[in-house]
């Protein structure tokens, strides 16, 4: 099997996950516990992009903007569509990451750390080592966070609480 037929046929993950995290996100305020690691802020940021699952033609949203919370996005859910990418906020104390996250590849696009504040002249490789460390940052709270949406999904309150919950919350995209 092909690569991209690999990808496309386990995508719904991602959109899943993209989901869930927005949920959780506006419900938990933006945090997530992520045990010794400690408390991190996750938030859908100024742009989304939705997309319909029909299979004989494709219809692509996306919504942006500062002002916007995204309100037709949300309701864009209730239409039964599907999150494909996502502008995303990650604040690690006084860090503060941003980029888009991808549902079907799981990649990062666009990423912006935080300053890298070094003076390159007693250290000219620091500075690349520490932009590579704050990448790798983001990118580990990121699999923690996904590992939580898994433990989650497979729990038996996935079903009596997370789902019913989530489809609450959908609804509510509607006014």
């Amino acid at each position: 099997m092909a690569v991209l037929e690999k990808a496309r046929k386990t995508e719904f993950m991602g959109r899943d996950f993209l989901l869930w995290l927005w949920f959780k996100s506006e419900t938990g305020d933006g945090q997530f516990d992520l045990g010794e690691d400690g408390l991190v802020e996750i938030w859908f940021d100024n742009m989304v992009t939705l997309q319909s699952e029909s299979d004989d033609r494709k219809e692509t949203i996306r919504c942006s903007g500062e002002n916007c919370l995204l309100k037709e996005a949300r309701f864009a859910l209730t239409r039964e569509k599907k999150i494909t990418q996502a502008m995303i906020r990650l604040i690690i104390e006084e860090n503060e990451w941003s980029f888009v996250l991808d549902s079907m590849w799981f990649d990062f696009r666009t990423l912006k750390t935080p300053k890298v504040i070094q003076d390159n002249r007693d250290d000219p490789e620091g500075l690349f080592y520490e932009k590579v460390l704050l990448v790798e940052q983001a990118v580990s709270v990121i699999n923690a966070v996904f590992a939580s949406y898994i433990r989650e999904r497979l729990s038996p309150e996935w079903k009596s609480q997370t789902l019913p919950a989530m489809t609450e919350w959908i609804s509510e995209g509607r006014q």
